[in-house]
């Protein structure tokens, strides 16, 4: 990775150094462990269960400890947010750059130790957050906040983490909010993106009594009404459908008398991490194409809205990033269906394309893609960096043996993908190679349509899996 590009990624564990600069501050529990208590973000939110079982002390969770990060800045929004006297326990504060750009994530567990929820505690803390971001010395230039509660399972020895309140924001957007309603709790309601769970309203001790933005996101997920999709999918006319896609549309590289290759960036979107991505794309001058996960999506509305402005394509990788190829053909429709539905109620876009989590698919699951619209992308040039190498090796499984047509295999969750990404984009171009988007570089061909049976065989005998 070049240095004038994303610079200062250093490895580390900042609660732990904004613990020792602060003692005082209210900081969570790393090496937390979690008893027997079994909690699933379905029953442990049915009505009638106290708060406080969703209060379980969390550790810093399900996507681990982020890698890279600006120290010096991470100390001094700590300081920030200290002054703010928040209500809501911080879990983790983390930052880095691009060129001049600094960005930083902040993620809280929501609610207060004593077992209340207040929307009020969250708007006013979520304020703070801002203030303390984006006014005084620090200035970021974007920030990622998010706010917790358990979720389904156990990650190692930690209990997962549910993200019931999210917003990501530039300080220009910021700025504006606050011009028009304050920096207070209000300027919340001028900005675009915001996330309030139902989880969390329907716990909150002053819900019946606060009005939120009509600009905010508010639906239930998806998966609380999975069976109704099931049921969907078994009804005469889905079936009907999935039984005449006797072909399916399928792209594993495109034209190769043309200078181009396809950027695909799988996963997400990760706070903190898209934002950074997006911002090395924008600087470069290139778009992508982004394979989302509809269950994240929901979580991190303003995050897919941030893909959609920047002008990249925004395609399907499933509800949940089950594996297609183990499910049932009405499970697999459901997947695909509710991604789709997910990412048109949030942007108002309709995706092209489905790429099957893993690349492992089945006849079923491509006729249920097929019914819904898609064709199935696969990949010429698999980074690996879902490993987690390092960056100069992300950089070299991408561009080693690169040829005009291909397609190129990368993820947004962690770290090292975003080092990567800089570098990758100038190797393809001193190769006198463009990278471009998925759909661009099939415009004029590059995809095939044969038989459901003959395309999952191949693809399950000779893609690398992701």
């Amino acid at each position: 990775m070049t240095g004038s590009r994303l610079y200062s990624l250093l490895a580390a564990i900042v609660i732990t150094a904004a613990a020792q600069a602060n003692p005082g501050i209210d900081v969570s529990h790393l090496e937390a462990r979690i008893g027997a208590e079994s909690l699933s973000h379905l029953e442990a939110h049915r009505p009638g269960l106290p708060p406080p079982a969703l209060l379980v002390p969390l550790g810093n969770g399900l996507d681990g400890v982020l890698k890279g990060h600006t120290m010096a800045d991470e100390a001094r929004l700590i300081d920030a947010l200290a002054r703010q006297r928040l209500n809501q326990v911080i879990l983790r504060v983390a930052s880095s750059r691009v060129d001049e750009r600094r960005m930083a994530l902040i993620k809280l567990q929501a609610g207060r130790r004593s077992g209340d929820f207040a929307l009020a505690d969250l708007r006013s803390d979520a304020a703070g957050c801002l203030h303390a971001a984006f006014n005084g010395g620090l200035m970021l230039d974007h920030l990622d906040l998010w706010s917790v509660v358990p979720g389904a399972g156990l990650v190692g020895d930690l209990q997962q983490h549910l993200p019931v309140f999210s917003l990501s924001v530039s300080r220009e957007e910021y700025l504006a909010a606050a011009a028009t309603n304050g920096q207070g709790a209000e300027v919340l309601d001028g900005l675009e993106g915001v996330r309030y769970s139902p989880v969390f309203t329907r716990y909150a001790m002053d819900t019946a009594n606060a009005t939120l933005p009509v600009a905010a996101f508010t639906d239930d997920p998806l998966e609380e009404s999975w069976q109704t999709l099931v049921t969907e999918a078994r009804g005469d006319h889905v079936v009907s459908l999935m039984a005449a896609q006797e072909r399916v549309e399928a792209i594993f590289s495109g034209r190769r008398d043309q200078p181009y290759v396809a950027l695909t960036i799988d996963d997400g979107p990760h706070p903190m991490v898209t934002p950074l991505m997006l911002e090395v794309l924008q600087q470069k001058g290139v778009h992508a194409t982004f394979f989302v996960v509809g269950q994240v999506v929901e979580q991190f509305p303003s995050l897919t809205q941030m893909i959609a402005r920047g002008g990249h394509e925004l395609a399907n990788h499933a509800y949940s990033n089950r594996r297609i190829s183990q499910l049932s053909d009405d499970e697999a429709w459901a997947e695909i269906a509710s991604c789709d539905r997910v990412v048109q109620r949030i942007t108002g876009e309709r995706m092209r394309w489905f790429r099957p989590p893993g690349g492992r698919c089945s006849p079923g699951g491509l006729r249920a893609m097929a019914s819904l619209g898609y064709g199935a992308a696969f990949w010429s040039q698999n980074t690996g960096d879902w490993t987690k190498p390092s960056p100069e090796q992300i950089v070299r499984k991408a561009t080693e043996g690169l040829e005009a047509g291909d397609i190129i295999l990368m993820h947004q969750g962690d770290m090292c993908s975003a080092e990567a990404l800089p570098a990758i984009i100038d190797r393809v171009r001193e190769m006198g190679l463009e990278p471009t988007t998925l759909s661009s570089l099939g415009r004029d061909g590059g995809s095939i349509e044969d038989d459901p049976a003959i395309v999952s065989d191949f693809v399950n005998a000779q893609i690398s899996p992701e």
